[in-house]
């Protein structure tokens, strides 16, 4: 069983190193350090680790070569959440030296203008499921893989009439999640760095229908208003 738990784990933590070591927010992290990779596969695997713990982590006919990270917000862990991003910060520093760290740093500072997890508040109030990861390894690329890990995810938020909330920084990510039902309702940028935060949001197949109609009426009433 522990073997097994760490083989998912180490797994996963690799696929997801590779599938977002091109992703424009991670270069603009990792920009100028030395050995970007092995600091890169040391967070993954802080990551991965974390998903198993709290049971976001789900794989794909048990085969951790394509998985999906997210959960409902009612089953959020918000402590783990911040042990976390402590943990992080800690394999961070034992990774980099001073010159290395403060990089890293600067780079923070950069990418935080435009990194903000709790923009959704602006558009919608209590529960709702947060995608944090989706990603298929490139062997299985082209098999369908992305389509079944995320089709149970759209039902589950149907069933319940939630929404879904994800946030990429990666813009040929956009168009993908656009067929699959999401909006773009906010982007997130900042003069200090051309990394741009795309906020997406799906809704309910009902409340979205109903959210369609709804700006429908206001966009009525704004043009009558201005006539």
């Amino acid at each position: 069983m522990e073997n097994n738990r760490n083989h998912i784990i180490q797994t996963v933590a690799a696929v997801m190193a590779d599938s977002f070591k091109e992703d424009p927010g991670s270069m603009a992290m990792m920009e100028g350090i030395k050995e970007p990779e092995k600091l890169f596969m040391a967070h993954t695997l802080l990551h991965s680790s974390h998903a198993f713990q709290t049971k976001s982590l789900s794989i794909l006919d048990d085969d951790p070569r394509a998985f999906i990270i997210g959960y409902d917000s009612i089953h959020e862990k918000k402590f783990l959440e911040r042990m976390l991003y402590m943990k992080i910060i800690m394999k961070t520093i034992a990774c980099l030296g001073l010159k290395n760290m403060k990089r890293m740093v600067n780079n923070m500072q950069k990418v935080g203008k435009v990194l903000n997890l709790n923009w959704y508040r602006e558009h919608i109030e209590g529960r709702h499921y947060r995608l944090k990861v989706i990603a298929v390894d490139k062997a299985l690329r082209g098999s369908g893989a992305f389509r079944r890990l995320i089709t149970p995810v759209l039902e589950y938020a149907d069933q319940n009439r939630i929404p879904i909330v994800l946030e990429t920084h990666n813009l040929s990510n956009v168009g993908l999640y656009e067929h699959f039902g999401f909006t773009l309702v906010k982007t997130i940028t900042h003069p200090s760095t051309e990394i741009i935060q795309y906020c997406m949001i799906r809704y309910p197949e009902d409340a979205a229908v109903e959210q369609k109609e709804l700006e429908r009426h206001d966009a009525k009433i704004n043009l009558f208003a201005k006539n």
